[in-house]
């Protein structure tokens, strides 16, 4: 059988050999009858098979971001209103999997609708879960079964995280025809080191058949030669060997060949990537994400629930940086107690216009220090107005517990902040580069454009701004990072360093090569900075 070759997009890097499993989940065949209790019935079922994968993860010491991500999977089950919608569709003589189906796409249209990359990813899981619903009401133990001895590349219209982690299953890789690199499958698979490919629309036909994944020229070839199936075995040994090889030289200073020593921390949205950066040579969190806990909540968050969401990272910090930033919420990313709201509101601005919920936030704050070195940073800043506002509300806050006010930093990812990026530096006491939204914004391209990679960084304009912004610091005595992927990048380590940034802030899992990176790298003195 001639090799057939399928061009994607890389989702997670790497190469795997095994043989394909399609997964075909939802509304196929003849109709499920149900009842609406035994559709509730459902949901429990598939939220508590959920929560059930991640406890046994946890159990074998997995704590990481897979684990977190199948029980914030779980809540989704759990959410009444989707509950409510397909029972409503049963009670009123739709088929049992149609109105699973129905109320599902209906909830992640809505999400998919707003245009970011995280609402998108959410969209992915609330399809999977109504999948998941109607394979628990047609009562199957899942999709065929094959040699359970050998590796497999699952293959299905949209992969869910929870595929990648069926225990039954020896799974080297993925392909998935929906979905993207910031999708939680991807999140996942990244995490697991398992290659994945999106946009690949793979026969199903080629079931059962060898196939070589190789997601660093973003290929699927099914029946491969002989030939290419030693090679890739070679590039998947040769990988893992890479990793263990970095992972052992992790005591080892992040310094450039010529002296110059470098920063690196850790982007973390939970506990279990603080620990994980940590583990991998971190020196803190340049950046805690704490919008994610509340993408889907139906009112400003309260300070309990801040304090709530915030306490568990804060302590995996202790005696360490930690590098809150507030809630990053903008129109193409809002909960749904903000859809609706102007398109002048931005970032900031949205925040600024219900003062309470960020004196509220930065109470929380201060209240789950919990011992770790605090910063404060402040996205999509465009004023030194609006930072000088954010300075009082936190050192009202800090006043009222008698407490220090930690540092007050600015992210530079506007162009607007660029332009008073000197006044910005003066004003505040650190600056950090968003890359991917500076990069978005100067370029003028989608969050959701392929065409946005870490890469145009080094873009003539872009790589402009981060020079300029980097001087400013410079200037006024001020510490500048990167905390968007093109610090995660090991390709563009060299040139980040070039600028005069020192302080990069990445992903758990790539700080190794981060590392790895800046030791290899000779600064150029006649560089961008001079």
């Amino acid at each position: 059988m001639r090799p057939e070759v399928y061009c994607g997009v890389a989702g997670a890097p790497g190469v795997a050999v095994g043989r394909l499993r399609h997964l075909a989940y939802g509304a196929n065949g003849e109709s499920v009858s149900a009842t609406p209790d035994q559709v509730g019935a459902a949901f429990d079922a598939v939220a508590a098979r959920l929560r059930c994968t991640a406890q046994g993860m946890r159990a074998r010491g997995e704590n990481g971001t897979p684990a977190d991500i199948l029980e914030a999977t779980a809540l989704i089950a759990d959410d009444p209103d989707l509950r409510s919608a397909a029972i409503g569709g049963v009670e009123n003589g739709t088929p049992a999997d149609r109105a699973v189906l129905d109320a599902a796409e209906r909830y992640a249209g809505v999400l998919a609708a707003l245009s970011d990359p995280t609402l998108a990813a959410r969209a992915a899981d609330v399809r999977q879960i109504g999948r998941r619903v109607v394979e628990q009401l047609r009562s199957e133990a899942g999709p065929p079964a094959g040699p359970e001895d050998e590796p497999v590349i699952l293959v299905a219209e949209e992969l869910g995280a929870d595929d990648l982690l069926d225990p039954a299953v020896p799974v080297v890789g993925g392909v998935s025809r929906l979905g993207g690199p910031n999708a939680h499958v991807a999140i996942v698979a990244r995490a697991l080191g398992v290659p994945l490919l999106f946009g690949v629309n793979v026969p199903a036909s080629s079931a059962g058949r060898e196939a070589v994944l190789d997601a660093v020229v973003a290929t699927l070839t099914v029946s491969p030669t002989p030939h290419r199936v030693e090679a890739a075995q070679r590039a998947a040994t040769a990988a893992r060997l890479r990793r263990e090889e970095l992972a052992a030289l992790r005591g080892r200073p992040a310094v450039t060949r010529d002296g110059t020593p470098v920063t690196l921390l850790v982007n973390v949205s939970t506990a279990a990537d603080a620990v994980a950066g940590l583990a991998a040579g971190a020196q803190g969190s340049g950046l805690i994400r704490t919008e994610v806990a509340f993408l889907n909540t139906r009112h400003w968050p309260t300070r309990a629930e801040h304090a709530a969401a915030l306490r568990p990272v804060l302590a995996a910090l202790a005696g360490h940086r930690a590098t809150v930033r507030t809630l990053d919420f903008a129109p193409d990313k809002l909960p749904p107690f903000l859809w609706g709201t102007s398109s002048r509101h931005r970032g900031l601005a949205l925040m600024l216009d219900a003062p309470q919920s960020l004196a509220d936030q930065f109470a929380a704050i201060l209240d789950e220090a919990d011992g770790a070195q605090l910063r404060v940073m402040i996205p999509m800043v465009v004023s030194v107005a609006q930072l000088d506002r954010c300075r009082e509300l936190l050192n009202a806050a800090a006043a009222e517990r008698g407490v220090p006010v930690p540092p007050l930093g600015a992210m530079i990812e506007l162009p607007e902040a660029v332009v008073v990026v000197d006044e910005l530096a003066a004003a505040a006491d650190f600056l950090s580069i968003g890359s991917n939204d500076l990069t978005a914004a100067l370029l003028g391209l989608d969050r959701r454009d392929p065409a946005l990679t870490p890469g145009r960084i080094a873009d003539p304009v872009v790589l402009a701004a981060v020079v300029a912004v980097v001087r400013a610091g410079r200037r006024h005595d001020r510490d500048v990072s990167v905390c968007g992927d093109a610090a995660g990048d090991p390709a563009l380590v060299p040139l980040l360093l070039s600028t005069g940034c020192r302080t990069l802030s990445a992903a758990p899992t790539a700080l190794d090569e981060v590392r790895a990176a800046v030791r290899d790298t000779t600064l150029d003195p006649s560089g961008p900075t001079t």
